[in-house]
């Protein structure tokens, strides 16, 4: 993959930066704003100077690093308690599996706060297992390991730098454990649509089973959808691909996205069309913005030169629409509010984060090796 421009790898390094100190303000402020301050200066300082020396780390002592770091937040989640965090993403899959196996429509219940599941079908299903340990935190303790096996086989240079942004990481630590489950929703997206950059390549196979894939992934979040359109203008317009191949594509996407609904459908058919995921999921941005936002994606394809603008055009995207969402409850209640009172959700830019160490680690030179 060619280099990022200049342009877009210093905006991708400062929307990384951006999310981590939201992350670290917000929450070691509640020690102290003086806590809160210090610590998201010391992280700025730290990236600088990692940024302008640029070591590079041999491969075992990585893998060591990565393995550790893994293990230790293992162990944590059986002693940091799930209601430390205001996040209740847990509660709602829990709840959701409990509807199920209790013969209740589960996008119809509410929690003791009144949220209602919003992730559709195929989310829930991948949920299920760690539901059934009771333990949801290992979601993104394998999105880690699946992000430190795809950078793992990229150049030493790229593979320390994911180290490094990972373990400095305000957000991951949070994910983890309020035992989030964005990043692994985002993971397996982004990873399926670097997998679609090949699609010119693709046999009448291929592209079957990815398009079938893709619909049950797509199952997870609509927000993915301005990636997609994206990837798809572009595939149309830049890459030339038959919109024969690209018809057959998302007429089977869609048939297996929809495939996911069809339980819900059969088994609660008049309550379905009152209360589903769409109408939940929606409540993120006002409706104008997620139309304005899906015009921009159309728009912003036929700019796209190459996979590296797709790729930095739907970071952009998803970083725009989290930052609607943010500002859109600052204006309604204020900043000290977003910030201190969670009235707005600032998780939702772990979207961005596969992006964002896609492009930052692709720009990544080393200046010498660290024993």
């Amino acid at each position: 993959m060619n280099s990022y421009t200049k342009v877009q790898y210093y905006l991708s390094l400062f929307m990384f930066i951006t999310i981590n100190i939201l992350f670290y303000f917000k929450y070691l402020s509640k020690i102290s704003i003086a806590c809160g301050t210090i610590a998201s200066i010391l992280y700025l300082l730290f990236i600088f100077l990692f940024l302008k020396y640029k070591p590079t780390f041999k491969r075992k002592l990585i893998n060591s690093g990565i393995a550790v770091f893994i293990v230790v937040a293992s162990i944590l989640l059986f002693f940091i308690p799930k209601e430390l965090f205001t996040a209740d993403r847990w509660l709602i899959i829990d709840l959701y599996w409990d509807s199920v196996f209790n013969g209740l429509y589960p996008y119809d219940q509410r929690t003791a706060i009144g949220n209602a599941p919003g992730a559709m079908p195929f989310y829930f299903l991948l949920c299920f297992p760690f539901y059934y340990i009771n333990e949801i935190g290992f979601m993104t303790i394998i999105s880690i390991i699946l992000l430190s096996i795809y950078f793992y086989r990229k150049s030493l240079q790229r593979y320390s730098l994911f180290f490094i942004l990972l373990v400095t990481s305000a957000c991951i630590y949070w994910e983890i454990f309020s035992r989030s489950t964005l990043l692994i929703n985002a993971t397996l997206f982004t990873f399926f649509l670097f997998y679609l950059y090949s699609f010119r390549s693709f046999s009448t196979r291929k592209l079957i089973w990815s398009a079938i894939i893709g619909g049950f992934l797509f199952s997870m979040r609509n927000v993915f959808v301005l990636p997609l359109v994206v990837w798809g203008l572009y595939q149309l317009f830049q890459e030339k691909v038959s919109p024969r191949k690209v018809f057959l594509w998302g007429t089977v996407f869609l048939l297996s996205f929809a495939l996911t609904f069809l339980p819900f459908i059969t088994i609660y058919f008049d309550q379905f069309w009152e209360v589903n995921p769409f109408i939940t999921q929606s409540t993120l941005v006002p409706s104008i913005f997620i139309f304005i936002f899906i015009i921009l994606a159309i728009i912003g394809s036929f700019f796209c030169r190459n996979y590296n603008d797709v790729t930095f055009f739907s970071l952009l995207l998803l970083f725009g629409i989290v930052t609607v969402h943010v500002i859109n409850s600052a204006c309604q209640y204020g900043l000290e509010a977003v910030i201190f009172e969670s009235k707005a959700d600032i998780s939702y830019y772990l979207f961005c984060i596969p992006y964002l160490l896609q492009i930052l680690t692709t720009q990544y030179k080393s200046k010498e090796l660290v024993q």
